[in-house]
């Protein structure tokens, strides 16, 4: 099928490399997504406002008894409110770092998508097609977790790279020439677009 011999696997290390890179900037973007709502949790108005009393002496009857005991009038203070300002500008904030996550676990999963589309090219230069299928296939499981997840601009050409996925896995049985070169080529186009994405 290829003269070239197979690729060993230390050439893998470029696409963990990148899965590498990308995690603490997706791990950054969920903390920073738990702090936020923190934020806005605590600056909610206290559901039970504090109330206070205050005393005030009965009138003295006409009869110059002794003087009755005083009343007591519960006075509910005002709730505090934070400003609409604030609140406004967290919850910006808030959707502004949900979809900055995204965008990083569909660059995560574009890149998984690229390393089994390599384990894919390696197993098919020893004609192994039943291991090329399984990675093939796992290639396209992440490619549709990255359509999940990713924004609507991306979701054409991830919905495009699913169905070059699934042909080239559909032909390995039946016309498994050129498979390799395909595969190649979908690589290129899925890191192409992660970079895209990562800018």
């Amino acid at each position: 099928m290829s003269d070239q011999t197979p690729t060993p696997a230390g050439n893998h290390s470029p696409f963990f490399g990148r899965i590498a890179a990308a995690l603490p900037f997706v791990l950054t973007a969920v903390a920073a997504v738990f702090v936020s709502l923190a934020f806005q949790f605590f600056l909610r108005p206290d559901p039970a406002p504090a109330v206070f009393f205050t005393v005030t002496p009965a009138a003295p009857s006409s009869a110059a008894v002794a003087p009755t005991a005083a009343e007591v009038r519960p006075t509910p203070s005002p709730a505090p409110t934070p400003r609409e300002g604030d609140v406004g500008i967290l919850r910006l904030e808030v959707i502004d770092l949900e979809e900055e996550d995204r965008r990083l676990w569909t660059a995560l999963y574009l890149l998984r998508a690229a390393a089994q589309i390599d384990d894919t090219i390696v197993v098919l230069q020893v004609n192994d097609f039943g291991e090329a299928d399984r990675t093939l296939m796992a290639a396209r499981r992440s490619l549709d977790r990255a359509y999940e997840l990713s924004s609507e601009q991306d979701k054409g050409p991830i919905d495009s790279f699913r169905l070059q996925a699934g042909q080239i896995r559909d032909d390995l049985g039946l016309r498994p020439e050129g498979a390799d070169r395909r595969l190649r080529q979908l690589r290129q186009l899925i890191l192409a677009l992660v970079d895209e994405t990562t800018e």
